[in-house]
């Protein structure tokens, strides 16, 4: 079997986010598992191509189908997809704004990864940060899809159960691929932690799904009810996500207003071997978004052996299991309630060995095998 993977991603900023390491991590999992079939990689060659594995570059085969316009981008894939004999093509994030997806022109069996579809659900929302041209766009790639695409690979049950209610697609093929927490991500080695004051964890954003607002108002209603506990009382709020100036102004100001800013920590954005360490050294994962397509954060913060406070929303559940305290996200004293037995939960090793060993559940591993073996059932299917 001949695959093409799309490679657009390679040139976006979502190489260094949460697509980008399911990009790579599902790649490199897939050539290091797969002797049989042959890999091509649409992009240019170039410095971004170094975020690969060497052993990964060198397996796979370069199609240059670079351009900036849309229908010659189709044009280009459509053609060496004809002129090399592709059997399958992926698209692993067709639907960011800066991706192009090729209309279809031939047999072969094109096949995509869809990790939400937030836009949609949370449509309202949205509205005010999508222009009318994004929003057409993206309603344009979902009506594409149920055309040209026959394979449908979803990163949880929920994600996919979205989806098909959403679009006309109940007669395509549709597999869930989980996502996974990196190798890197494992509880602190050592028996206790480092000195230094107890703190929160959350991974947050300014995107409206990530529920910042309430997030802050949680943590002050956690130290207005359960203040009179000194842990408590001396546990900080760490909020790791990009900041500029007036993000990190507005920020302060409201913590400032609800009576914390001193207990407000905003490094902002962070290189990878420095988010394992926060998250290692941190005493609780606080997790409150009204959506995800997964929640990769929760695994990373419970292969560290961290307790976690979530919401019950969408695929949260589905990813933590019983190892969370759940709160609905728009409920304050909920959450506060949720983060308030995060932080009373045990973390003896015992307590985060058993969450480092429920993460082991997920690998990346799984997640490429499950992917190439929906890659054969769909050509083979195809072909029938």
């Amino acid at each position: 079997m001949k695959i093409l993977i799309d490679g657009q991603t390679l040139l976006t900023p979502e190489i260094n986010r949460g697509i980008g390491t399911y990009f790579k991590s599902t790649i490199e999992q897939m050539l290091e598992n797969d002797f049989t079939n042959e890999f091509y990689l649409n992009t240019t060659p170039g410095p971004h191509l170094e975020c690969l594995k060497t052993w990964t570059r060198n397996k796979l085969t370069l199609v240059d189908t670079n351009t900036s316009k849309s229908k010659l981008y189709s044009d280009a894939v459509n053609n060496a997809i004809a002129q090399l004999g592709i059997d399958l093509y992926w698209s692993p994030n067709a639907l960011m704004h800066n991706v192009f997806i090729p209309t279809r022109q031939t047999s072969s069996t094109f096949a995509v990864t869809i990790y939400d579809l937030i836009p949609l659900i949370m449509e309202k929302e949205y509205a005010k940060h999508l222009s009318a041209s994004a929003r057409e766009v993206y309603q344009r790639k979902l009506k594409q899809m149920e055309t040209d695409f026959d394979l449908f690979l979803h990163i949880s049950e929920h994600t996919r159960a979205d989806f098909v209610n959403a679009l006309a697609v109940k007669d395509k093929q549709h597999v869930v691929t989980p996502l996974a927490a990196g190798s890197a991500f494992k509880p602190y080695p050592f028996p206790q932690l480092p000195s230094g004051t107890d703190y929160v964890f959350y991974p947050g954003g300014f995107d409206p799904r990530k529920n910042m607002n309430r997030a802050l108002k949680a943590f002050a209603k956690l130290q207005s009810v359960y203040g009179s506990d000194p842990t408590i009382r001396a546990t900080d709020f760490l909020i790791v996500c990009f900041l500029d100036d007036a993000s990190k102004r507005i920020m302060m100001n409201s913590a400032k207003d609800l009576g914390i800013a001193d207990r407000v920590r905003l490094p902002g954005f962070v290189d990878d071997t420095t988010l394992v360490k926060l998250y290692q050294k941190a005493r609780c994962l606080f997790f409150p978004s009204l959506y995800e397509g997964f929640g990769l954060p929760i695994l990373e913060g419970l292969a560290c052996g961290l307790p976690v406070a979530t919401a019950n929303t969408s695929s949260l559940p589905e990813v933590a299991g019983d190892f969370a305290f759940y709160f609905d996200p728009y409920d304050i004293d909920g959450m506060a309630q949720a983060l308030y037995q995060a932080l009373r939960a045990p973390v003896d090793q015992e307590a985060k060995h058993a969450r480092y060993e429920y993460s082991k559940n997920f690998s990346w591993q799984k997640t490429a095998l499950a992917t190439l073996a929906a890659f054969e059932a769909s050509v083979s299917e195809l072909r029938l």
